[in-house]
């Protein structure tokens, strides 16, 4: 009796230890990092079973691993944001994008570029995202005009999507020159606070108190190096834009954030 009451506390302790223990990280299967000479466009892509990302920098790569805006990266060194990869990393058919894109790249980038961090809480220049008087400016996005994107799931493959489609609740930025433009169905004021946050390298606060999703079409003139555009033709700022074609307004603020302090980081080792 006495050697049976030894072996359960041995089996409860052993037990006890294995909760105590955290559980291991998930990893990709294989994954090949290269560097890119051949310049072109950055692309990420999530398919099922591969996470592929072309021509993205380090910097970039961290951003997408950590889901911290640029902004919020502190002790980087300069290196990190011209040097750039292509990475195919490939992990299980039913692996949502959330872990490839999420735990899953934060584990290939410890491991092959010894990246280290800490986090800590600064005060940050901000701006809340506010109503100018109605949302009579927003266009409600209509019932098939865009195909849910679950991020917590696997991808979807491209069949899914269907021509000409997309995906609800990702905006799409381009760019000529200094005109800026942003594009999107079925985008939460959330999501437009976060996009709007990457554009003004500040954290942007929804304040709107909207909950619906809506067609975004929006237009504006970015800063050049010597200051606002001041071609007649130029399109107003974005402050501007977003009060004249939106109905919403920017207004300056401050408060606590969250930032990635970078201890450590190496070019990638060899494949």
């Amino acid at each position: 009796m006495h050697s049976r009451r030894q072996t359960l506390c041995a089996i409860f302790a052993t037990i006890s230890l294995l909760r105590a223990q955290p559980a291991p990280s998930p990893h990709f299967e294989v994954a090949a990092i290269k560097p890119n000479n051949a310049g072109g466009g950055a692309f990420l892509q999530a398919l099922p079973g591969r996470l592929s990302m072309t021509n993205m920098s380090l910097r970039t790569l961290i951003v997408v691993a950590y889901g911290f805006q640029p902004y919020q990266i502190a002790g980087d060194p300069p290196w990190i944001s011209t040097s750039n990869y292509d990475i195919q990393a490939t992990a299980s058919g039913n692996t949502s994008v959330n872990e490839m894109e999420g735990p899953m790249l934060r584990a290939l980038l410890e491991d092959r570029f010894h990246l280290t961090t800490h986090r800590e809480t600064r005060q940050l220049a901000a701006y809340e995202l506010t109503l100018v008087k109605s949302a009579s400016k927003l266009q409600p996005t209509k019932d098939g005009a865009c195909v849910s994107y679950a991020t917590d799931a696997p991808p979807p493959t491209a069949a899914t999507q269907g021509a000409g489609v997309p995906f609800c609740g990702y905006p799409h930025n381009s760019s000529n020159g200094l005109n800026r433009a942003l594009d999107g169905a079925g985008v939460s004021m959330a999501a437009l606070a976060t996009n709007l946050s990457r554009e003004l390298r500040r954290p942007v606060i929804d304040k709107t108190g909207l909950t619906g999703i809506y067609d975004l079409h929006l237009r504006w003139t970015a800063d050049g190096p010597a200051g606002p555009a001041q071609d007649d033709q130029a399109l107003p700022s974005i402050f501007t834009s977003l009060q004249e074609q939106l109905g919403l307004k920017l207004v300056s603020a401050r408060g606590p954030a969250e930032v990635l302090i970078i201890d450590r980081i190496e070019k990638p080792s060899d494949n």
